[in-house]
């Protein structure tokens, strides 16, 4: 039985140069991931392509909801962005033309639009060039009333809970 498969990561600010060079395949190497196939590094594809660097990506969000809601307070140790991996069961992609492999992904990415809102999202890569498909999606946690809260956005381990029934509720009626 194939499983949607999503997972979350909170992310202060200072990797994002890491991130960033390791989402859009920036290092000529990958010591530390020896299943990054480089030969097959051009079949990755973005669903959203960032406009700026990942760091200033997270700024013009956090910039603009400072204007909308003077009141946001930014501290130093805030979760600034999330790292979002979705994927499914190596068996259930690996049998996938990939016109249906990329529909997976656009479905999942239509999922978290919905859950975070669309202007908080600024990066989703596909990358085709490991052993198992997976997309990386990254977005700054935003209230509706322009707060930075990853708390509020992400829940506790109950609301984690609700976020895998719901994303497993979303891929199964495709």
């Amino acid at each position: 039985m194939p499983y949607a498969i999503m997972r979350f990561e909170k992310r202060k600010g200072g990797p994002a140069t890491a991130i960033e060079k390791h989402h859009e395949r920036k290092k000529e190497r990958y010591g530390s991931n020896p299943d990054i196939d480089r030969e097959r590094s051009h079949l990755n594809y973005h669903l959203v392509q960032p406009r700026l660097q990942y760091y200033g990506e997270i700024q013009t969000r956090i910039e603009k909801a400072q204007k909308e809601n003077p009141k946001l307070k930014v501290r130093k140790d805030s979760v600034k962005f999330i790292d979002t991996i979705i994927t499914a069961t190596p068996e259930f992609l690996a049998g996938l033309p990939e016109d249906r492999v990329r529909f997976y992904f656009e479905h999942a990415l239509a999922f978290l639009k919905r859950e975070i809102g669309e202007e908080n999202i600024f990066s989703a890569v596909v990358h085709m060039d490991e052993h198992n498909p997976h997309m990386h999606i990254c977005f700054v946690p935003l209230t509706k009333d322009k707060r930075l809260s990853a708390k509020e956005v992400m829940g506790g381990r109950d609301k984690l809970v609700e976020w895998q029934d719901k994303f497993h509720d979303h891929m199964s009626a495709e």
